[in-house]
């Protein structure tokens, strides 16, 4: 039972639970693990890490592509993602200014605006299945494209119906950039980087959403709200060309062989322990071979739109892979301690206007400097936690005999007791009448939070489920947007009415429920990974 997490009854080797360092320590001493030498390591400070997964001997295996291929890709779609975070809540520092421009109330504007969670949502299952069938580069390439003209469509509109239909059509092209990148980063990166490259892509999404309403509050002032967009699709138009170029296709049929605390691999078809010599022998001889019948891909021909498909299922069999998941405890630990917290969030900014005009009687662009609290937050998370979501791993797995357990990472979920604080200091505050410095700072506190433990829940789900990851983060990004949505009918509404104070008790109580999951998911997480893999024909993954 490492660190309190219970021993799983049922099998001996649990995915997930895997060798990840080549050293461990025991009684205080560091002692070297032999069966970890026939495994494939990493290099330079990282020679002592085990690879998990360990990577083929293709060349055109994701996981052996070139340094240089790999950050190209993942930087694209960071920044992809950036722009993605920044459309969802583009207008609503000027919420208040629109409902005079349009003569409505400010329920119907956000409303209106928000519609994009509708087409997020719905879309956000429809997605999935085509990158299962087709791939992740023509879902990328589609949504870009389909944000970079939805875009120019919103700066054009002439009516709020016409607004509303655009934004849902931004919701299809984003849906992809909040989900399929988690799956990319599992399919390019191994085990002991994911956690830093997942905290950088949630810091792009959240940097957007921070910094996409100070700029547009400026815009709207000084210009108009349609030039916001104007300058966003612009934007929008680079990405395209970006991914285009930078972006490859990343989905990659390999056995599934994961080193296991005995220092076995097992996969797909290799049950046996290659421990002894000749075993061993055979073993390099038939990678020798398999080498010389790999040809590598020349960069021309991963530009190709289409790669054929990646699956033999029909269509529908694979939109339904999904909703099994349902009956997963780490289903609903994601969509509680990510999506729900994520919702809680983001019914901040959606209400900034009405909070900060209600109370400090702020301009458009006083309200949009509001959200550099919010950057801050996001950086010193990025700041503190990147060395450690990986390092502490490694450093957890030392200490376990070299064996890593996914649930070591759910320690960072502690970071959720941040925003709780958060929002209970700024109820008090706004209470007790504090100046809007001490507000500013309780969002530094939300934003804190949301990138930490958001974080380490999307890795923790990665390293856990592997290819059935996409499912349950669609699963989860399709209730969330659906409960987002919902709030944009009444959430200012419920400002105006109850008072900011009650409405942030609330959250507050919210995310305190949000942040109870994760204890029980430590305990028995292992056994829940059990559980799992002790029923495949139920909890289907791509088998074809």
């Amino acid at each position: 039972m490492p660190f309190g997490i219970l021993e799983d009854k049922h099998l001996e080797h649990v995915p997930g639970t895997g060798l990840l360092s080549d050293r461990g320590i025991v009684r205080g001493t560091t002692v070297a693990i032999d069966e970890a030498s026939h495994m494939k390591r990493g290099t330079g400070r990282n020679e002592h890490i085990v690879l998990i997964p360990q990577p083929s001997d293709d060349p055109n295996d994701p996981l052996n592509w070139p340094q240089w291929k790999k950050e190209a890709c993942f930087w694209t779609l960071t920044f992809a993602a950036s722009l993605d975070g920044a459309l969802s809540p583009l207008a609503s520092a000027g919420y208040n200014l629109l409902t005079q421009q349009f003569s409505v109330s400010i329920d119907d504007i956000t409303s209106s605006f928000g519609s994009i969670l509708l087409g997020l949502g719905c879309f956000m299952l429809f997605q999935n299945m085509l990158a299962v069938k087709f791939g992740h580069r023509i879902v990328y390439l589609g949504s870009v494209s389909l944000m970079f003209i939805s875009c120019i469509w919103c700066a054009a509109s002439p009516t709020l119906t016409s607004i509303r239909v655009a934004r849902v059509f931004q919701g299809f092209g984003m849906s992809a950039l909040q989900s399929l990148v988690a799956t990319t980063i599992e399919q390019i990166f191994f085990v002991h980087e994911r956690g830093t490259r997942s905290l950088i892509w949630s810091y792009g999404i959240l940097s957007g959403i921070t910094l996409g309403p100070l700029i547009y509050s400026y815009v709207i002032e000084r210009l108009s709200w349609r030039w916001g967009f104007w300058f966003v699709s612009i934007a929008l138009g680079i990405c395209t060309v970006l991914v285009f170029f930078f972006v490859p296709e990343t989905t990659y049929k390999r056995a599934s062989v994961t080193p296991t605390n005995d220092g076995s691999s097992l996969g797909k078809d290799d049950n046996s322990t290659k421990g002894d010599s000749e075993s061993e022998e055979k073993v390099d001889s038939e990678r020798q071979s398999a080498v010389s019948v790999y040809q590598k891909r020349s960069y021309l021909s991963s530009l190709k739109v289409w790669n054929g498909t990646f699956s033999n299922d029909n269509m529908f069999k694979i939109f339904l892979r999904p909703f099994p998941f349902l009956f997963s405890p780490v289903a609903w630990f994601i969509f509680l301690s990510h999506g729900m917290q994520t919702v809680w969030l983001s019914l901040v900014p959606l209400c900034s206007s009405t909070i900060f005009t209600l109370e400090y009687n702020f301009t458009a662009s006083q309200i949009g400097l509001t959200n550099l609290g919010g950057l801050v937050g996001i950086t010193l998370g990025i700041a503190i936690t990147g060395p450690l979501l990986d390092s502490g791993a490694v450093w957890l797995s030392r200490r376990n005999r070299g064996i890593y357990e996914p649930e070591f990472r759910l320690i960072f979920m502690s970071a959720m007791l941040v925003s709780l604080f958060g929002y209970i200091g700024w109820a008090v505050g706004n209470h007790h009448k504090m100046p809007w410095i001490g507000a500013v700072a309780c969002i530094t506190m939300l934003n804190f939070s949301m990138v930490v433990s958001g974080t380490t829940a999307v890795v923790y789900l990665l390293d856990t489920h592997g290819a059935n990851a996409l499912q349950i983060f669609a699963l989860s990004n399709f209730l969330k947007n659906m409960v987002l949505y919902g709030s944009t009918f009444f959430a200012n509404g419920m400002v105006q009415n109850r008072g900011v104070t009650v409405s942030l008790f609330i959250l507050a109580g919210c995310q305190g429920v949000c942040w109870l999951a994760s204890i029980p998911m430590f305990i028995f997480g292992k056994r829940v990974r059990s559980y799992i893999a002790r029923h495949p024909r139920f909890f289907a993954v791509d088998q074809s």
